[in-house]
């Protein structure tokens, strides 16, 4: 299989879309048992979407792949990806048990950058699942990522890609090291709010 074959490169993008569909509609209704349950709602916003070609076209010869849908498959693992953005860290933590309890998909692979950060500083947490598809009669397990992290997680990822796509090639060291202590500047922030939020809650449960 290659990308020059139309019909197989459909085919795999409507699995995708499909996998997508689900994969919203199964954290929507986690997200809203979540808030029934708790009377709270942990998360800010909800971002889905899936990969565009050029892009996993570029990540496959990142990596050194050749670029062909085989490979599509075995090696890009975000193709389809969820966002969950939560107001504090704790909030990170309890959306994740609440996905891995689902059993609707099954989680492949789970990584915590929060406790152990990327070298580049890069802070959120990720879970890898396989989410069951029905085409032509079977079914069919279709990868996605999705994504856990704070308000302040977010903005610093979001300012990081667009710093580093204006700039050609990798950034100078020294932008580097910026960009890192900026990163820990935002963690220190994420620590203070979550003390505040737990002293507000100790003053609610009072």
């Amino acid at each position: 299989m290659n990308f020059n074959n139309q019909d197989d490169l459909d085919e795999i993008l409507l699995k995708y879309n499909f996998a997508k569909k689900i994969l919203d509609s199964e954290v929507d209704i986690l997200v809203s048992e979540y808030c029934f349950n708790h009377g709270y709602n942990p998360v800010e916003h909800i971002k889905s979407r899936i990969k565009t070609i050029d892009s996993a076209v570029n990540k496959l010869v990142k990596k050194g792949y050749s670029v062909n849908l085989d490979n599509l498959v075995r090696h890009v693992h975000d193709m389809v990806g969820v966002r969950i953005v939560c107001s504090f860290v704790s909030d990170v933590y309890d959306i994740v048990e609440m996905l891995k309890s689902s059993k609707n998909f099954i989680v492949r692979e789970e990584s915590d950058y929060i406790k152990k950060p990327k070298d580049t500083g890069y802070s959120s947490y990720h879970i890898n699942v396989l989410v069951p598809i029905h085409l032509q009669g079977k079914t069919e397990y279709i990868e996605a990522e999705i994504q856990i992290r704070t308000v302040a997680m977010d903005c610093w990822a979001s300012l990081d890609h667009k710093l580093r796509y204006k700039f050609p090639g990798d950034l100078p060291k020294n932008l580097e090291q910026e960009m890192i202590e900026c990163a820990y500047e935002i963690s220190e922030i994420d620590d203070k709010m979550q003390k505040i939020n737990e002293h507000i809650n100790s003053y609610s449960d009072d």
